[in-house]
């Protein structure tokens, strides 16, 4: 009986032990989903926090921006502005690498000395800058007449003491745009872009009264726009002179390519009228280009 006694002690004390041991556990456990679940909220709402943080921040950033509206609008029209009024050097650089005409197959020269008829049309061909364009003659000193010419080609600039023509004893004067306004009229606003790389003994092919004349080219010079005896040349040859305005984009100097007619014989050519009081003075040398955007709007040149 002692013994039974003593185990039903031992018993009833080790299911005591048990259930406190469960108990325990099971409060653990209770209270290990609780806290894992209030962390899951937590960062759940910090996740929400942080988002609509940052939605604020850009929507702040965005209604900043607004006032950079003006700023931005206010450099978009000066860049117009400014590529309207200087594009010249922009588009006569790029010009100076392309080709401002274009030859025609008919005009390929084999033998520059063979005499050959040509068509009645005035023309001016140089091979080496791929020129190919109409020439205006009659063209005196006035600044008017001389940009309607330079607006449909190449024109005869005739003054005192240069006013031969192909095949004439005397300087026969030639001018064209280098570089004009992108926006200016007319087709030949580039077409002299290319005469800086005229260099001696490059041909230049002149179409005159259905007759074509061969000049090579003998120097180059570069003078102000009022060293009108520049090209007042006293000579007892055929020649002539192109005239363009360097730097390109602008009118601040006048590059001279000086050449002579090699073909047909210069010996048998005619001499110039040497009537200087029909043949009008120039006080400067053509060129001048079409108005920029600040000169046409105010009426200053």
């Amino acid at each position: 009986m002692y013994y039974e006694r003593l185990s039903a002690i031992q018993k009833a004390n080790s299911a005591s032990a048990t259930n406190q041991q469960s108990a325990q556990e099971n409060t653990a456990i209770g209270s290990s989903e609780t806290t894992e679940s209030i962390n899951q909220k937590q960062a759940m709402e910090e996740l929400r926090s942080s988002i609509r943080s940052k939605v604020s921040e850009s929507a702040d950033k965005v209604r900043k921006s607004r006032h950079f509206i003006p700023a931005i609008a206010g450099f978009a029209v000066f860049m117009v502005f400014v590529v309207i009024q200087f594009n010249r050097p922009i588009v006569g650089m790029v010009m100076a690498y392309t080709a401002p005409g274009s030859i025609e197959p008919e005009n390929i020269i084999v033998d520059p000395t063979t005499e050959v008829d040509v068509g009645p049309e005035p023309k001016m061909i140089i091979p080496k800058i791929n020129i190919d364009a109409p020439v205006v003659y009659g063209i005196g000193p006035d600044y008017n007449s001389q940009m309607a010419a330079m607006e449909k080609g190449i024109a005869h600039f005739a003054i005192a003491g240069a006013n031969a023509v192909p095949g004439q004893i005397g300087n026969a004067v030639f001018a064209a745009h280098s570089s004009n306004d992108a926006f200016a009229r007319g087709d030949y606003k580039f077409i002299f872009a290319k005469n800086e790389k005229l260099v001696k003994g490059d041909l230049i092919y002149m179409n005159y009264e259905g007759k074509r004349y061969t000049y090579s080219v003998t120097t180059t010079e570069v003078v102000m726009p009022n060293e009108v005896s520049k090209v007042q040349i006293q000579t007892d040859k055929p020649m002539l002179t192109l005239i363009s305005c360097v730097p390109l984009g602008t009118a601040e100097k006048r590059l001279l390519v000086f050449a002579e007619q090699i073909s047909p014989n210069p010996s048998g050519a005619d001499t110039a009228e040497t009537n200087e009081t029909s043949t009008p003075e120039a006080t400067n040398i053509p060129g001048q280009p079409s108005p920029t955007l600040l000169e046409k709007l105010f009426g200053a040149r």
